[in-house]
């Protein structure tokens, strides 16, 4: 018999996200990987960042999390990659984007709009 897939569950982002060089990659179950790329990446290196960027055994630098999602609002935190600080990500996924406040260090930068890149991608 085949599994059932809640609705919420079915509906939840997925991908490779990123803005400048942050990038995020999201997984169905929560899990959300968070690292810096130079330089920034586009959709010609979404399938080489899918290879290596995995939750199983991230490399240094990847900082790994988990994030909660109620309608289209997301949000998770991580740790910052100069300082190793607390960082606070909040914000609303719409399908290929997220756009995202991003608070650590003292200062928050606001609607960040990171866009998926790895349309296409097996996963």
């Amino acid at each position: 018999m085949p599994r059932r897939t809640s609705r919420s569950a079915a509906r939840r982002p997925v991908g490779i996200f990123a803005a400048d060089v942050r990038v995020f990659r999201l997984y169905r179950d929560g899990t959300v990987l968070d690292v810096l790329v130079k330089p920034a990446p586009g959709p010609e290196q979404a399938a080489a960042l899918a290879r290596w960027l995995r939750p199983d055994n991230p490399m240094r630098g990847v900082h790994r999390s988990t994030y909660t999602l109620r309608g289209r609002r997301l949000s998770f935190a991580t740790r910052g990659h100069l300082d190793g600080g607390i960082v606070t990500v909040d914000g609303i996924w719409n399908g290929d984007a997220l756009l995202l406040d991003i608070t650590g260090g003292g200062r928050t930068e606001r609607a960040r709009r990171f866009r998926r890149i790895d349309t296409g991608v097996p996963r």
